[in-house]
């Protein structure tokens, strides 16, 4: 963890981050750098910060966990992760109808 993960204001009781809230804040980090995503299958585009939100309000921890992990290999692939977080979003809209 470095300095920038050590500033949130998400700190627990004890000033350690759960394993949760850091993948939590890991995910909002590499969310944030697509300002917005839109939905192929649909007319629709969804911002960084209600994708992210979203994200984790569905998902265990560890189904979050296992997100970052595949966020890792796409990166190494490619630096472009909004095709990727495009098929989430996707996921994500036809689970709710």
């Amino acid at each position: 963890m470095n300095a920038a993960d050590m500033n949130c204001n998400c700190k627990g009781e004890n000033g350690v981050l759960t394993k949760y809230d850091y993948h939590k804040n890991c995910l909002k980090r590499e969310i944030n750098a697509v300002k917005s995503i839109k939905i192929p299958t649909q007319n629709y585009s969804i911002n960084h910060k209600d994708l992210a939100d979203w994200i984790i309000d569905v998902s265990t921890p560890k189904e979050l966990e296992m997100l970052l992990s595949e966020i890792r290999i796409v990166k190494k692939r490619t630096n472009n992760i909004k095709p990727f977080l495009a098929i989430i979003a996707v996921g994500l809209v036809n689970k709710a109808q």
